[in-house]
């Protein structure tokens, strides 16, 4: 099942699970960039940073990519945010690239291009994506439609527990709204010629030759 084939009319807890919820994280050893994705909620922010410095602290990454400046909704500066913290678990400055002036997740992936394109870290690199589970989808499908003519490896990683969880999803009205929005969005996007089309089932490890 392709995922113009969802009823957007009917989005079911198992459409949610498989489509937002369906990732597994894959084994490595060393990355060439890690980019940590900003959100204007800090209490989500704050896991996708616990997420990236538990990668750190265990793998060899070359460098690390902070996207995103105040949110449409924020009222702080997502990524002066994020370097902070890692200045202070020790990360060294010069490992840190920044993208300041994001304010939406589209902003983030195009202004994340053209940094890793300036500083040569797309051909022949692999690139750790970190943030919350249920945003990871469509952050790949974006970056790999924008990087089609490009040979890259893109691994994902997530908080392990989340606000934003499956299982508090199906609890909470606010959090489904939100992840059926989520879903919904990345089948507009699809129409809209803005990412493809894929099979339903999240393929974990993406490969691009």
């Amino acid at each position: 099942m392709r995922l113009t084939e969802i009823n957007t009319q009917n989005i079911t807890d198992d459409i949610i699970k498989k489509v937002l919820f369906s990732t597994i994280k894959s084994k490595f050893l060393e990355a060439d960039c890690l980019i940590i994705f900003g959100c204007h909620l800090k209490p989500l922010l704050d896991e996708r940073l616990d997420c990236a410095i538990k990668i750190l602290k265990s793998k060899k990454v070359d460098t690390i990519l902070l996207t995103g400046g105040i949110g449409v909704n924020g009222n702080f500066n997502e990524s002066e945010y994020m370097k902070k913290a890692l200045l202070n678990f020790g990360i060294a400055e010069n490992k840190i690239l920044v993208d300041d002036k994001s304010t939406t997740t589209e902003e983030n992936i195009v202004n994340s291009i053209q940094i890793l394109r300036d500083n040569n870290l797309i051909n022949n690199k692999k690139i750790v994506l970190v943030s919350n589970q249920a945003h990871l989808r469509r952050i790949g499908m974006e970056l790999k439609k924008q990087l089609g003519g490009d040979k890259f490896d893109i691994i994902y990683e997530y908080p392990e527990n989340s606000i934003i969880s499956f299982d508090n999803v199906k609890n909470d009205n606010d959090l489904r709204n939100l992840a059926t929005n989520e879903v919904k969005k990345i089948i507009r996007f699809i129409e809209q010629g803005i990412v493809d089309d894929e099979e339903i089932d999240f393929n974990l490890k993406i490969t691009r030759n």
